[in-house]
Order: C-alpha cells, then sequence, then structure tokens
C-alpha cells in the first residue's frame, strides 16, 4: 500500500502522453482498492471507464453497451470467474480484446487465459507503465511529449 502513496500518477509514463477520449475501458475487478488503483491510473487519459464487480456483471455491461473498446478481466472473481466471463462476452462480441490481470501468473494460468479469448494478460501488482502500454496496444499508442522552451 506503501508503493501506492508514493505513486506520481501526474506522470502516467515516462515520457509519454495517452489521450483515449472517446474511448470506454471496462474494467472487471471485484475489490474496490484494486479498481480505484486502475481508475486512478486511467484518470488523466480522458478514457471513459466502467466498472463490474463480478463476472456477471461484466458480460451484462458488454450485453447492455456495445461501445465499449476493452475490458481489463480480473481472472479470480467470486461466481464467474474471468475465464468464464471472457468466453461469454466473446459470445456476444469476439473481436473485443480482453486484457487479463492476474496474480497467479503460472504458465498454465497463462495458458487459460489466451485460451478463454484474451488478447493479452498483465500480472498482479500492475505497474502502471506496462499497463498503459498494453492499452496502447489496443487503443492508440501514447505520444511523445515534446519539450517547449520557454523564452
Amino acid at each position: 500500500m506503501n508503493d501506492l502513496m508514493f505513486t506520481n500518477f501526474n506522470n502516467p509514463a515516462p515520457g509519454k502522453i495517452y489521450n483515449w477520449k472517446g474511448k470506454i475501458i471496462l474494467i472487471a475487478e471485484d475489490t474496490d482498492c484494486s479498481f480505484l488503483y486502475l481508475k486512478t491510473i486511467l484518470r488523466n487519459t480522458e478514457a471513459t471507464v466502467l466498472w463490474a464487480s463480478s463476472g456477471q456483471e461484466a458480460i451484462n455491461t458488454v450485453r447492455e453497451n456495445r461501445n465499449i473498446d476493452v475490458v481489463l478481466m480480473d481472472i479470480n472473481m467470486p461466481g464467474i470467474n474471468g475465464f468464464d466471463a471472457t468466453i461469454a462476452i466473446h459470445s456476444m462480441m469476439p473481436d473485443l480484446p480482453v486484457i487479463a490481470q492476474t496474480a497467479y501468473v503460472h504458465d498454465n494460468e497463462v495458458q487459460l487465459c489466451f485460451a478463454s479469448g484474451c488478447t493479452d494478460y498483465i500480472s498482479k501488482p500492475i505497474d502502471k507503465h506496462l499497463l498503459l502500454e498494453k492499452l496502447g496496444a489496443v487503443l492508440g499508442p501514447g505520444v511523445l511529449k515534446t519539450l517547449t522552451k520557454i523564452s
């Protein structure tokens, strides 16, 4: 938790600015703390962030909102897990990118992520720079900051 307290969220990635205005990111995450961490990382991107606190809620959210651009899917959730939720989401929207987020990065778990249809995965604890790069592959890469000379 101390890492979160000392994390500078105003500079999301060294040398890059991300602008995803008009993009919708669904965060499927069952813990408030993890959701708020992800939302804080994304706050300067201008993306719209939706939250589903269970696999079933993620499925329902995708069913009701076909404009979602990417899903960040926690794998270990109560009820319907992230694997099954991803399969159900892809039955409705087969091309919707799903990035698995998991604390368990054993080879078998990573294989299960891809087998369920996830396009990528990120391990917890989530590195904000890596997350933005992975989302950038789907939503559009960050642009390099330009230094302006003050006269």
